[in-house]
């Protein structure tokens, strides 16, 4: 074998450690960990076990089966982890170049950042997701939800959600510069790794960005806290000026300020 030969086994095995290594280390962060060392388990016994028994005992319909067995593979991993790969490939959507094509207008606006801190103060429960370059239409089909189409308000969102609003369980969806509809039920996250002592509306937040571009905004009614999450990741605890930095909001001017130009 010549050095040449040597070198292009050396890089495609290199490059195929890669690519295991990749898919692995995401499966860990998702709720396919489990699955996947089951289907190691039975990958192996198929092709190590089956192969071998086969050509032992010269059982031709087992090769047959067994040489045509990475099609069934290929096959069974994208059945299997269909989730997983979904929310990879709006990862990947959602950077470089394709991202920057995704981006439509911004949407939230200051009145979002006083609702969410009134609602804190009030201690009513919300969230609020913000739709991104990907579609939630869906979202506003379901039985209880209304389709509003309005201007986005600091006494509207706050109203949405008081306790005596029939719409106060479900969530607000922000299309562009308008509130799309209120009421929304949202798929919530099967992730194994999420914390137990997360309620309802913290999974919800996440399984709605897990296989969106979406940023959900979660207001606890227990703890009066606020929570930010987006591409299936939950940041706890945010701040009213991290709020702004998430949502790319300027800081308001101080109370007081003269935002005229000096002249």
């Amino acid at each position: 074998m010549s050095t040449l030969d040597l070198l292009r086994t050396a890089l495609e095995v290199l490059m195929l450690s890669v690519v295991i290594y990749a898919f692995i280390r995401f499966l860990q962060e998702t709720r396919g960990s489990g699955v996947l060392k089951g289907f190691i388990f039975a990958v192996v016994v198929f092709l190590v076990g089956g192969l071998s028994l086969a050509k032992t005992l010269d059982l031709q319909r087992i090769q047959w089966i067994a040489d045509r067995g990475m099609t069934f593979i290929v096959i069974g991993l994208l059945v299997v982890f269909q989730p997983e790969l979904r929310q990879a490939l709006v990862s990947l959507g959602d950077t470089g170049l394709f991202g920057a094509l995704s981006r439509g207008p911004k949407g939230p606006t200051e009145d979002l950042v006083v609702a969410v801190e009134r609602l804190k103060e009030k201690g009513l429960g919300a969230i609020i997701v913000i739709e991104g370059g990907d579609g939630l239409g869906g979202l506003m089909e379901g039985p209880a939800a209304v389709r509003l189409d309005a201007t986005v308000s600091t006494a509207l969102l706050v109203s949405l959600f008081a306790k005596e609003s029939p719409l106060h369980d479900g969530a607000v969806l922000l299309r562009g510069d308008r509130l799309a509809a209120a009421g929304c039920v949202l798929p919530l996250s099967e992730n194994a790794r999420v914390a137990k002592a997360l309620g309802t509306r913290h999974r919800a937040a996440l399984g709605v960005t897990e296989d969106s571009d979406a940023l959900a905004i979660v207001v606890s009614e227990e703890t009066r806290t606020v929570s930010v999450a987006r591409r299936g990741r939950l940041e706890t605890d945010v701040g009213i000026e991290r709020l702004r930095e998430l949502l790319v909001l300027p800081v308001p001017p101080a109370d007081g300020a003269d935002d005229k130009e000096p002249s």
